[in-house]
């Protein structure tokens, strides 16, 4: 009798997978169900850009947290990266959220890596040269970035370089989601948008997703400025502002 053939399960290489599990991979819920509803949530291997209140922050924290949670619950079962350009992560509104998710706080807080850059060459450098190495290793499966347009503009600076730098960390950003397929989150508060043109532009080309907030008396008014099946311009109106927001939203406003 001739000899039994093994065969073997065949290794796709690192970064290839097949289309089935494209199919079924999680995404990421905000447990907010009429934005949940209006976006189908957060796709891996998608960039997203939110801007226009403080907010945005907020919202982003939340999913630091909820990234931790299982794919059953809405989750990623993954750490979180926030590369904070504004100095804006805030421990305790994030430890607010893992209460609420009934996360263990101190565990919840450990799972989110944080790191601060002052300058836009310091952001610049941490996306392009840190954070791939970082997501690759670990598996993280969210990546949130605050305040990064405001930080290229610089009025001390020549627009012309910063510029630059902007368009090579957006394009390392979106090369990162899409190869290693995480949630790129990136967050403006500012209300005004006040840099330059081609600095919105810059974001405008190279995110997959733009959502603007706008904050109204009693409600919140997003508008989806670009999305790659969704129309332009829909409009979700939102009920009242969340209650675990409101203090936070009232001191950075007031403050």
């Amino acid at each position: 009798m001739g000899a039994t053939k093994t065969t073997h399960p065949v290794t796709l290489p690192i970064n290839f997978c097949k289309l089935s599990q494209l199919e079924s991979a999680p995404c990421l819920l905000s447990q907010d169900e009429p934005l949940d509803r209006f976006l189908g949530g957060l796709r891996l291997g998608s960039s997203y850009f939110l801007y226009g209140s403080f907010q945005c922050l907020a919202v982003s924290e939340s999913l630091c947290i909820r990234a931790q949670l299982s794919p059953q619950c809405g989750g990623l079962g993954s750490e979180a990266v926030f590369l904070d350009g504004g100095n804006s992560f805030d421990p305790y509104l994030a430890t607010e959220y893992a209460e609420y998710c009934s996360l263990d706080r101190n565990r919840a807080l450990d799972r989110i890596l944080v790191s601060r850059a002052f300058t836009y060459p310091q952001l610049t450098a941490l996306i392009t040269q840190k954070l791939p190495e970082v997501v690759h290793k670990r598996g993280i499966r969210l990546v949130v970035i605050s305040d990064l347009p405001r930080l290229y503009n610089d009025s001390d600076i020549q627009s012309g370089q910063s510029l630059g730098l902007l368009k090579t960390a957006l394009s390392s950003l979106a090369t990162t989601a899409r190869v290693e397929r995480t949630i790129i989150l990136a967050t403006d508060p500012d209300e005004k948008q006040s840099y330059p043109d081609q600095f919105q532009r810059a974001v405008r080309r190279r995110m997959d997703t733009i959502l603007r907030y706008e904050e109204r008396p009693r409600y919140t008014r997003l508008i989806l400025e670009k999305h790659p099946t969704l129309p332009r311009n829909s409009l979700l109106i939102k009920k009242p502002t969340p209650k675990i927001l409101e203090k936070f939203l009232e001191g950075n406003v007031n403050g």
